[in-house]
């Protein structure tokens, strides 16, 4: 594929949930006749096999606060939505029994170890598991992917579990809440894929309307994050990640000054915000 070619997915591909949130990453130069349609399996295939480089997927205090939100029992079952390479599910597994990961690419399934975990591929906008079978789901850094039917990922997830059990959710955020930040935060996202911006609020409005109860939310900030590693490591070409190094060098001052910004050599080092919520059924 020539670095000129912008994949996205074809509006016949985008079945409901999970799957038809993933929606394409734009690789090349925008422009009509580049364009090269493929499904969601493609465009996660690009993203696995640097996944795990991702220095935030495997934050140990990121994981920490994810796990503590859920308050996990040992005769828990646990379901992890869009588990991709398992570094939650792993986590999961050191304080309960059972854990079930999914995914809906078989590439990030390939890359993850699964040892005393089930692991499998499915969309969660498909009918498989009985409705109030899961104590507890978790979803991290999935449902910002979910543009067509967010709502109905996470009325699923509410019917997957019991009564009494939780969802916990974890996004990232802009570091301010401000417009001139969530605007530049929107755009500067979309020069690397199509996804929905969140705040800690709009999150918490979205699973308050589809159900939960007692939606709270924590911060979690991550300190001297590396916007090379992220890009590197990102699947997008070299064109597409100079495109997003300049937006945050040349950021307006207030945005800068939201994400603590340092300016090392060829890299940027910010201070990222993620929300992670709980909610019970």
């Amino acid at each position: 594929m020539s670095k000129q070619e912008t994949i996205r997915i074809p509006p016949s591909a985008r079945k409901l949930g999970l799957a038809g949130a993933r929606r394409g990453i734009n690789v090349g130069n925008g422009t009509k006749e580049n364009e090269q349609l493929i499904d969601p399996e493609r465009f996660w295939d690009i993203r696995a096999a640097k996944y795990d480089r991702l220095f935030w997927t495997k934050d140990g205090s990121y994981l920490e606060e994810i796990i503590r939100m859920g308050a996990l029992k040992p005769d828990h079952m646990v379901l992890d939505v869009g588990t991709g390479t398992g570094a939650v599910a792993r986590e999961i597994r050191k304080y309960v029994d059972h854990v079930v990961a999914v995914d809906i690419s078989d590439s990030m399934l390939s890359h993850g170890d699964w040892t005393g975990i089930s692991a499998l591929k499915w969309d969660i906008g498909n009918s498989f598991f009985a409705d109030g079978i899961f104590d507890r789901v978790f979803a991290r850094m999935v449902f910002h992917h979910i543009i067509d039917n967010l709502d109905r990922a996470m009325l699923r997830c509410y019917d997957l579990l019991n009564v009494g059990g939780r969802i916990v959710v974890a996004e990232g955020i802009p570091p301010s809440d401000t417009p001139t930040v969530v605007n530049w935060f929107t755009e500067m996202f979309r020069h690397k894929e199509d996804r929905l911006t969140f705040t800690a609020g709009s999150l918490r409005q979205s699973l308050t309307r589809n159900g939960f109860r007692n939606v709270r939310a924590r911060i979690h900030v991550m300190h001297d994050f590396s916007v090379k590693n992220w890009l590197v490591n990102s699947g997008l070409p070299p064109n597409k990640q100079d495109i997003i190094v300049a937006l945050h060098r040349n950021a307006p001052s207030e945005v800068k000054r939201a994400y603590r910004m340092r300016l090392v050599e060829d890299d940027c080092i910010i201070t990222t915000k993620n929300a992670i919520l709980v909610g019970t059924k």
